[in-house]
């Protein structure tokens, strides 16, 4: 089984944003995360992938499908 537990550099890489992005993300509180410790932060990847894909912009196509383009 694949260890779905990223650390902060681990998950800046896997989103390809610095970590200070990443840091301004968990301290606005725009993506989940955990800080068992207090200190170090840890990302699940599988979260961070359901919060990429909550972010889908569609398509003109399916826009226009739906009856919402310009």
């Amino acid at each position: 089984m694949t260890n779905d537990i990223l650390n902060a550099r681990e998950a800046a890489n896997y989103l390809s944003v610095t970590k200070g992005l990443l840091y301004k993300l968990t301290s606005t509180h725009r993506i989940p995360y955990y800080k068992p410790c207090g200190k170090r932060i840890f990302f699940k990847a599988s979260e961070l992938d359901r919060w990429l894909n909550a972010g889908r912009v569609p398509t003109e196509k399916e826009l226009r499908e739906k009856g919402g383009a310009r």
